[in-house]
């Protein structure tokens, strides 16, 4: 059946289901539904975890066979599938509609991609995934409603209600809801009582506006290697900066990426752009980052990026400051970075 977002928690309480789809236009929203499932999923024992990223190339047997190894131990473990499009062709519609009609009682099936169009929603494997599961759709936020989810997010941190903070952060991050909710999370560190100094925050947001994360991927993606210099220079004293700029960055580009593979099949820019409701101020910006850069290229530095990361929690030993420096001049063009 298919539910609206802020069921899946109502849902998720009364009972676990087999089945998980989530889809749609924003990823966040996406990661916070699937965040929600992992977390029920894990109080009810699933605790092995088995991901395919899958592409319209993929081999199919490979999710066979692990469903059959699980069967033959009998544990509890989650089969997750991230469609890079909806267009899974011919065999992958016919493997994804078997798994999801055959699954065992220990397997939990989800499934997330972007946004589909109305010809894949009427999909027979679609249709099978809503008959057999729950189905989610998150739709791009609009600005209306923006202002009113921030606020709410505010007050789910403890942050007292302030829509004069929440219309600024709304205009800073351009409807970006990784950005803003980043926005929200310094807010709480910034005010752990909750109590915000508005004048205070207002002036530093208005002194800083050019000067932020955002500002800084956005010179990147442009191509502006002299922006980038200048402003990493002024938040390199930040101490949260390579938290905020590293998981900024792998959204960033995972979402270019998935633009780059929709280009390869569509070839018309603009199409890739209406489809992924990209906004007219950013659309300048992510047509030069695809220009310039290949879907191989960007995937290279987005593995990279997950080492800059390890580095980040204590898992290597990356110089993390001199190495997100360094990606940010490579996504703008200026060095050839291999790591």
């Amino acid at each position: 059946m298919k539910i609206k977002p802020q069921q899946l928690n109502i849902q998720l309480v009364n009972k676990l289901d087999t089945i998980y789809f989530i889809f749609g236009a924003e990823i966040l929203l996406i990661e916070q539904s699937l965040a929600q499932i992992n977390k029920t999923a894990k109080k009810v024992g699933f605790d092995e975890r088995i991901s395919f990223d899958i592409d319209a190339n993929f081999d199919w047997n490979q999710i066979f066979r692990e469903i059959s190894a699980v069967s033959l131990f009998s544990p509890k473990c989650i089969i997750k599938c991230r469609l890079k499009t909806g267009k899974i062709g011919i065999k992958g519609a016919k493997a994804l509609t078997e798994i999801a009609s055959t699954l065992p009682d220990d397997i939990l099936l989800i499934v997330s991609t972007g946004k589909l169009d109305m010809a894949q929603q009427k999909s027979k494997w679609f249709k099978t995934l809503e008959q057999l599961g729950t189905v989610v759709q998150h739709f791009e936020m609009q600005s209306n409603h923006l202002v009113d989810w921030i606020a709410n997010h505010m007050a789910e941190l403890g942050l007292e209600a302030n829509t004069e903070i929440a219309q600024s952060i709304a205009f800073c991050t351009e409807g970006n809801l990784t950005a803003s909710m980043q926005e929200i999370q310094k807010l709480k560190m910034a005010y752990p009582n909750g109590k915000i100094n508005t004048q205070e925050y207002l002036e530093q947001a208005n002194q800083q506006s050019k000067y932020t994360v955002y500002g800084l991927i956005d010179a990147a993606l442009f191509g502006n290697s002299n922006q980038v210099n200048k402003i990493y220079q002024t938040l390199i004293s930040d101490t949260i900066m390579p938290i905020q700029l590293s998981n900024s960055l792998y959204l960033e580009i995972k979402s270019i990426i998935e633009m780059s593979v929709e280009l390869i099949q569509v070839k018309n820019i603009n199409i890739v752009l209406q489809n992924n409701r990209v906004w007219n101020k950013r659309k300048p910006i992510i047509t030069n980052i695809l220009k310039r850069h290949s879907y191989q290229r960007l995937q290279k530095l987005l593995l990279s990026l997950g080492r800059i990361d390890r580095s980040i929690k204590g898992m290597d030993n990356l110089n993390v400051i001199d190495e997100l420096h360094t990606l940010l001049l490579s996504l703008a063009g200026k060095t050839q970075w291999t790591q």
